[in-house]
């Protein structure tokens, strides 16, 4: 009698088991994993941006101390330059190295100049070449930049980032233009005047007058704003200060260009 009872035991306890192994296997069943590619994965290591940079431009004066004996014609100073309204647009591409630094190569159109002001003028034709008066001369030029960019990136908030830019510009002056600007000014060459420095302000547009290559530093801080996806606009003041005299051939001023102002544009991650 025992015998039989433990062999129904045993029975039961077999069909028990057969009945919860499918319920044991269903328990354990796990999500496949999934394996992606880098085709999958967003990629964001390039991106490009456009920007639009207006500036307060102006000149310095390189290596020049004027002589101050009371006959010296040519005493202008850095406080004699004045400033015009100037401006500059273009694109850059931008590569990610690390996630806090960038680098980026582009290119820009420029259209700026400056003033010199307590410019002396003076007759040809007369025999002592008596001063007519004194003027400001406008100089204007247009330029095309390749600006080389290094980016410290600051990420702040999920939208917000602090950006540092030093930079360096390659500058191609692509037309230059000298005039005299102000009330009664003289009429070259019908009055046949022109200023103390010879002929520099005659030349116009005349490029082999002046250095058609010069280079420029920059300093730039600023922010970025995320936007949308993978689109962020950009808010920074910038200043820029040229390496070389913008003319070559003259005596006397060795006028040095420079910039401060802002740039505002978009930047977007590919």
């Amino acid at each position: 009698m025992e015998k039989r009872i433990l062999m129904m035991t045993t029975a039961l306890r077999s069909l028990l088991i057969a009945a919860l192994f499918p319920v044991a296997l269903t328990a354990q069943k796990t999500e496949p994993i999934e394996y992606y590619t880098d085709s999958d994965i967003n990629d964001t290591k390039f991106s490009i941006a456009a920007s639009y940079e207006p500036s307060f431009a102006g000149r310095r004066l390189a290596l020049y101390t004027p002589v101050q004996d009371g006959t010296e014609l040519f005493a202008l100073t850095n406080e004699d330059g004045g400033g015009v309204l100037g401006q500059r647009y273009g694109f850059s591409l931008f590569y990610e190295l690390r996630s806090m630094f960038h680098i980026g190569i582009g290119w820009s159109q420029e259209h700026s100049g400056f003033l010199t002001k307590g410019f002396a003028v003076f007759d040809q034709n007369a025999l002592f070449q008596d001063t007519i008066g004194t003027f400001t001369a406008k100089t204007s030029y247009n330029a095309i930049n390749i600006p080389i960019q290094i980016v410290f990136h600051t990420q702040m908030t999920d939208i917000w980032a602090l950006q540092v830019i030093p930079s360096y510009d390659f500058t191609f002056y692509s037309g230059i233009r000298r005039e005299w600007i102000g009330e009664e000014v003289p009429n070259y060459p019908a009055d046949a005047a022109t200023g103390v420095l010879g002929s520099l302000y005659e030349r116009g547009t005349e490029v082999k007058y002046m250095n058609g290559f010069n280079g420029s530093i920059g300093f730039a801080i600023g922010n970025e704003f995320t936007v949308a996806n993978n689109l962020a606009l950009t808010v920074r003041g910038e200043f820029r200060y040229g390496l070389l005299p913008i003319n070559k051939e003259d005596i006397g001023l060795r006028e040095v260009p420079y910039g401060v102002g802002g740039a505002v544009g978009f930047r977007y991650y590919l």
